[in-house]
Parts: C-alpha cells; sequence; structure tokens
C-alpha cells in the first residue's frame, strides 16, 4: 500500500481552511531549527530543543540501562540533524556509527520499548489540549532488497516487492498541528501459499483505537483525558470501528466508503442524504494535481442524522448506531472534470451549516499524517536502511518515524508566526547564507519565514513565478539539502577567515 493521495478532489474551503493549508508545504523547512511541545490549555506555544525532546523519548522508553538511554538520545540527535543521511553519515564518526549499529542489534532493547517512550512523550503533551485528533493511516515501506530477513512479505499484487505495512495513529491538534505518535503497528503479508493470518487486517484500526486511548489513560493518570476523535480515511468505514468508538465513548470523522442500511424510508445512507436540504453553498479551491490544473467548484453542503442498521449475518453481535453523514457535493463540476464528491460519517454536531463545515474541516486535519509517512519514506530514506534482521530493522524505522513526525510538526510554528524573523526557526548561518544569495541589501533580521521558504524552494528548483504558488514538499527538500551544503561551505569560509 503506498501513501493515500489526498481525498478525492483536494478538497479546501477556501473562506475556512486557507490558515489550515498555509504552510502546508513547510512540512520539512524547520528541521534545522527551534521546536515546540505543544500548547498549554489557553496558552502560546512553548519551545524545548531537539535534546530535551529527544532525552524525555528515551527516558520515558525505560531502557535497562541508562547508557542505552544516552545513545537513544544521540542517534535521536543525529537523525534530525541529518535526516536523509544514512547510519555512518548521520553518526559522523566510525565508532559512532558502530554504537548505532549496536543499539539496534541489542536484544535489550525491544521496539516496544521504543514505540512505549515515542507514544508517551506524545501523549504527555496531548493532555495539554481540550480535543485532540487520533488520525490513522497506512502506508507501505520496500525492502525488497533485503533478502536476509524471512519476516518481509509481499507487499505488491504481483508478489515481486518485499517489506511491510505500517500504520500510524497520530495525535493531532485540532488546527492540524502535528503533536506526535500514539501508535504504530507493523505487519507483513504472507507470502503466496501461506496460512493468512487469524486478524482481519481492518483490526488495523480498532488497535490504534485502543492503543491510543491506553497511553492517553496511562500518562494522565488522575488527570482528565482530552476528548477524542478518531479520524479516518474510507478503509477505516467498517461496522466494527464504529462500534468500537461508540463503546469507548469516544467520536469520529470517518470517509464514507459503505452506503449502509439505515432506518429511513429510502433505506441507504446515500441516497438518503443527497435528499435532505443545502445547507450552504461554497466555492473551494481544488488545489493542482497532475495533468489538472488548479480550479474553483461551487459545492453544496448537506447532513443528517441516520441510525444504522446492521447486517446481523455479518455482524450478529452489532447493535444499531446513530451518526451524522455530511455530504459535500458539486452538483455541476466542468465538461470531463471528476465532480468534488464527501461523504462523511461522524459523531461531531452536524445539523448546522457551520457544524457541518467543521467537521469537514476537521477532516482535512487527517492530510499532514501522509507528509510524515512521506518523510519517514522519502526524507529519513527508511527503505535504503541496511540492517541484517527485522528486529534490528524495526527499532531503526520505529526512531525514523519519530523524526519524521518531529520534522513534519515544526512547520506548524511558522504557520502560527508567517511574519514571524526566520531567526526563530533557522540558524543564523542558515540565515545568513539565504540573505548572501538572494536578498541584496536586505539584513538577517529582516528575513522573515515566508520569504525564506520561497528563498529555499528556489534552491531546489521552485521558479517562483505568480502561476506556481508556493514551493512543494520535495522542492523544499531538495532545497534543504543545497541550503546544508551552502551553510557547510560558508562556516569553512569563516573559519579560515579566522
Amino acid at each position: 500500500m503506498a501513501s493515500f493521495p489526498p481525498p478525492q478532489g483536494g478538497l479546501i474551503i477556501t473562506h475556512i481552511f486557507s490558515d489550515t493549508f498555509y504552510v502546508g508545504w513547510l512540512g520539512l523547512i524547520l528541521g534545522f531549527g527551534k521546536t515546540f511541545t505543544g500548547f498549554p490549555r489557553g496558552r502560546s506555544p512553548m519551545t524545548i530543543t531537539h535534546a530535551i525532546w529527544a532525552s524525555q523519548v528515551a527516558a520515558a522508553a525505560d531502557l535497562p540501562d541508562e547508557r542505552l538511554d544516552q545513545r537513544l538520545t544521540a542517534i535521536f540527535m543525529d537523525k534530525i540533524e541529518h535526516p536523509s543521511a544514512s547510519i555512518p553519515q548521520a553518526a559522523g564518526s566510525a565508532a559512532a556509527a558502530k554504537a548505532t549499529y549496536r543499539f539496534y542489534a541489542n536484544p535489550r532493547v525491544t521496539a516496544d520499548a521504543l514505540r512505549r517512550g515515542i507514544a508517551t512523550e506524545t501523549a504527555r503533551r496531548c493532555l495539554e489540549e481540550d480535543v485532540v485528533l487520533v488520525v490513522q493511516d497506512t502506508t507501505s515501506l520496500n525492502f525488497t532488497g533485503l533478502h536476509s530477513i524471512p519476516e518481509l512479505g509481499p507487499i505488491d499484487s504481483g508478489g515481486l516487492a518485499r517489506g511491510v505495512h505500517l500504520h500510524t495513529a497520530l495525535g493531532v491538534a485540532t488546527s492540524g498541528r502535528i503533536i506526535g505518535i500514539l501508535d504504530q503497528q507493523y505487519w507483513a503479508r504472507p507470502q503466496k501459499g501461506q496460512p493468512a493470518p487469524e486478524e482481519k487486517e481492518s483490526g488495523k484500526w480498532i488497535n490504534g483505537v485502543d492503543a491510543a486511548r491506553d497511553v492517553l489513560s496511562a500518562a494522565a493518570g488522575d488527570w482528565p483525558l482530552p476528548r477524542l476523535i478518531h479520524v479516518m480515511d474510507r478503509e477505516g468505514d467498517a461496522y466494527e470501528v464504529m462500534m468500537t468508538i461508540v463503546d469507548a465513548g469516544d467520536s469520529a470523522i470517518i470517509r464514507c466508503a459503505q452506503n449502509r442500511r439505515i432506518d429511513d424510508p429510502l433505506t441507504k445512507a446515500h441516497e438518503a442524504v443527497r435528499h435532505q436540504p443545502v445547507l450552504c453553498r461554497q466555492e473551494i479551491l481544488v488545489p493542482r494535481k497532475t495533468g489538472v490544473p488548479e480550479r474553483h467548484a461551487q459545492v453544496e453542503v448537506r447532513s443528517m442524522q441516520v441510525t444504522l442498521v446492521p447486517d446481523l449475518e455479518k455482524y450478529p453481535h452489532a447493535w444499531p448506531m446513530t451518526w451524522n453523514l455530511v455530504e459535500v457535493w458539486e452538483p455541476a463540476p466542468p465538461p470531463g472534470v471528476e465532480s468534488v464528491h464527501w461523504l462523511l460519517w461522524t459523531l461531531e454536531p452536524a445539523a448546522t451549516a457551520a457544524e457541518a463545515l467543521e467537521v469537514v474541516r476537521k477532516y482535512t486535519c487527517r492530510w499532514p499524517i501522509e507528509e510524515v509517512h512521506l518523510v519517514i519514506k522519502s526524507g529519513c530514506q527508511v527503505e535504503s536502511l541496511q540492517l541484517e534482521t527485522w528486529e534490528g530493522l524495526e527499532k531503526a524505522v520505529t526512531v525514523n518515524a519519530a523524526v519524521a513526525a518531529r520534522i513534519v510538526s515544526l512547520r506548524d510554528l511558522a504557520r502560527e508566526t508567517p511574519e514571524a524573523p526566520a531567526l526563530g526557526v533557522l540558524d543564523e548561518d542558515e540565515v545568513e547564507v539565504l540573505v548572501c544569495r538572494f536578498g541584496k541589501g536586505m539584513k538577517p533580521s529582516e528575513l522573515t519565514i515566508d520569504q525564506a521558504v520561497l528563498w529555499i524552494g528556489r534552491l531546489g528548483g521552485h521558479l517562483n513565478r505568480k502561476r506556481d504558488g508556493m514551493p512543494g514538499v520535495r522542492t523544499l527538500w531538495r532545497g534543504l539539502h543545497d541550503l546544508t551544503l551552502l551553510v557547510a561551505g560558508f562556516q569553512a569560509g569563516k573559519r579560515l577567515r579566522e
């Protein structure tokens, strides 16, 4: 399974969501700057260094030796500072690289302990929120070249590519700000002729719900939990998943895939919601995608409350449930263009136009999880790892995933302060290099985050024409790589002059 594309039509409601996506393209830019841990309820974001974050994760992992804590902290720091580098490159020396390999090979260090440390650190910051979105999604990791690892399985229809599937549950603020990873699950599908696993793959969604609640409850102790809203794409539209969420007392927003039977004269949910009155008509921006230019679309928004009638032959222990269904539909798309159409199951209020649009806005907060998976693979280069056992590989991927989530979360600082000085998120040398390269007559203190992003994009090949929009994630990644090389040369020149 590859990373899922954005929902059909790439829906962005301009008048409501522009701030949510203002720096969607900033996911990778701030990896060398300062960071923050979240918002205490009703207060401004706090900043902590990468080293403090890494040490907090290591402490929460509760490894059996303090030296292992120190090594894990060092590994996190190496990867944050050199996200695309191999283990030897990131470590910086043969001795440090050897220590990293020993850490991943150490049987006293388990992947479960690493995941526990990452999830616990995330959960503690989630407790600063009144509401937390638990966003889940699945991707695949291709390790075809690692022939020594028998635990890998097919990840394509032809069975030629081998690897594992990774299912992530992220804690996300209602603003769309990534807090961190709450749960990760790995599994491999059986080879042809091997018995199928007893548990259905749809169980990953239920496991994600349960794991998120468990780690948050453990972190909270006697403190109240934030209200949880589970956000899933179409694959999460399973009756047993919906029952689990209702039984837990949580809320959810799930992209609708099943035209479920309901207690209504029209009997089917999709037809019934289409016959509801229009709550509002809204102009939305449909971003460009390959071969299709950016366009504006006029959509209608409807909603209704339905009672789902379960198929007792398929789910003999199921019970009827009451959910809301929100529809966003483009009735008159241009000729030859696919209509924008969303259907969202939700337990959130959706009776008014404002409530229905808020449901849609919260669903769009699912998209950053795709950026995290992109950074894991294209940024942190986990598919290039050369480890000989699944145990070691699983630990390395787990560490890289936490780094990827942290790098993507850093964009939110820029989103909330887009006109802030770039020196707040980039090192002095990085800012000075950008100003020397592009900002004739500008002082480094005058460079804003917005302008820094455009210039880093130009290093990566972005032309910055009016019709181009802002640089994309891949362009920024290339630009950051070039900026790192320029800064290294700049620093070498300073040392020579000294």
